[in-house]
């Protein structure tokens, strides 16, 4: 897989406010060069996010590491994404900082202007990137400085559940020429001629979805600078357009409907319940959704003005207060370079960076992880440039988008004002 990639992000509805606060525990630390023994290891602590089976993984790779590294103790930490960022702020402002921790979105760059993640140049030596596809090295770049290593990319999709557009007479589309009134024309063909309770499809409001939707108009989510948003508010209006458009013309439920599926397990969604035929979605949760045979599709006009591109979807981070820098780059190497650890894994972080890893678990995989594989080998293929990293103060971004985005649905504010806005608001978070 040839990537040609630059740090991306994917923003989140938590939090950050304590991030502001002055960070304490930046004293010495008892436990600061210590040198660990099989019969006293050092302690480092490994904070991610996700469900009860990525726990289990994780948990089973820590200790097959441990085995490998007997002076060395991993106390592992899982939180479900909803409240990860929340707990995250509140250790690091009270400075019980995790020694490793998964990052995403704009957290890094947020992270990283507060002095919270260490410059990973320190420990360079104990992380191999030797074996990275080409670019992916760099999506753990911010203003020229190493602060994370990708777990793993993915890219944004559109997911099809033939068996939903069989049962409805509806030809597959062609995502080579599909537009957006295609897709909206194809929802309410299956919505009309489903069973009632299956749907064409439902919004996504994802502030990555709209940053490949400027992309697609020319414009960039935000500026070079970071200070503002660079989409347009005529843009921005469309894209809101969209989305009423959907549900007003049957392709997608009622508002509360979408709500209620928006924030649903994956399983427990209309997709995942067979009850619906396409829907928007990051690549790597194709899986979680449902164990019907599943097909994964470019997003509509992707072949006309390309706006998706590979990004990390999940990055490791190393505090800048850990005690035990060198163990915790040790740790990280194995994540990202150990094949033991990879068979683990699998895509469950997205597709790993490294080509050997890639390649040597892409034969394990399930059909729908292959199918995963070779949708970013087509993206990939497109030598799409990416956009700059999302800035800091931009990681409340999703969470105004669907606010503003509900509102439109519910017919609370026409998708002009939504759009106006949003962009305010935006604006004034990143100033």
């Amino acid at each position: 897989m040839r990537l040609r990639l630059r740090k991306s992000v994917l923003g989140t509805a938590a939090a950050t406010t304590a991030l502001a606060l002055v960070l304490t525990g930046c004293g010495s630390n008892p436990e600061a060069g210590k040198v660990g023994t099989v019969e006293d290891p050092v302690t480092i602590r490994f904070a991610w996010w996700g469900n009860d089976s990525r726990a289990k993984t994780t948990l089973d790779v820590i200790k097959d590491f441990e085995a490998a590294n007997p002076t060395i103790k991993v106390q592992g930490e899982n939180t479900e994404f909803s409240s990860y960022w929340d707990k995250m702020a509140t250790q690091i402002a009270g400075g019980t900082t995790p020694d490793v921790f998964a990052m995403s979105g704009a957290y890094p760059s947020e992270y990283a202007s507060r002095g919270v993640l260490l410059d990973l140049d320190e420990v360079k030596d104990q992380i191999d990137t030797s074996k990275f596809a080409e670019g992916t090295v760099d999506l753990g770049k911010i203003e020229d400085k190493q602060y994370t290593i990708t777990a793993g990319v993915n890219a944004m999709s559109m997911v099809i559940d033939p068996k939903v557009f069989e049962a409805a007479g509806v030809e597959l589309p062609d995502d080579e020429t599909w537009t957006w009134d295609d897709y909206a024309e194809v929802a309410a063909e299956i919505t009309q001629k489903s069973p009632a309770g299956t749907f064409g499809t439902t919004p996504m409001a994802n502030d990555s979805f709209l940053a490949v939707w400027a992309r697609q108009h020319g414009e960039d989510l935000y500026t070079d600078d970071g200070k503002k948003l660079g989409i347009s508010e005529d843009t921005a209006t469309k894209w809101f357009e969209l989305n009423k458009k959907l549900m007003e013309t049957g392709g997608a439920p009622s508002a509360s409907q979408t709500v209620e599926d928006g924030s649903a397990q994956p399983e427990m969604t209309l997709m995942g319940q067979g009850k619906q035929g396409m829907k928007i979605s990051w690549s790597n949760q194709m899986n979680s959704y449902s164990g019907s045979p599943l097909v994964m599709m470019k997003l509509p006009g992707e072949s006309k003005t390309p706006g998706t591109w590979l990004r990390s979807s999940m990055e490791y981070a190393i505090s800048s207060k850990s005690p035990h820098p060198k163990e915790a780059a040790m740790f990280i190497n194995y994540l990202v370079n150990n094949v033991d650890a990879a068979t683990k894994i699998k895509s469950d972080r997205g597709m790993p960076a490294n080509t050997e890893l890639k390649a040597a678990i892409t034969p394990l995989l399930k059909e729908s992880q292959q199918k995963e594989a070779e949708y970013l080998d087509r993206i990939a293929e497109m030598d799409i440039e990416p956009p700059l990293p999302f800035p800091a103060g931009s990681s409340a971004t999703m969470e105004v988008l669907n606010r503003f985005n509900t509102d439109v649905l519910f017919g609370k504010i026409s998708p002009r004002d939504a759009a106006k806005g949003f962009i305010q608001e935006v604006n004034s978070n990143l100033g």
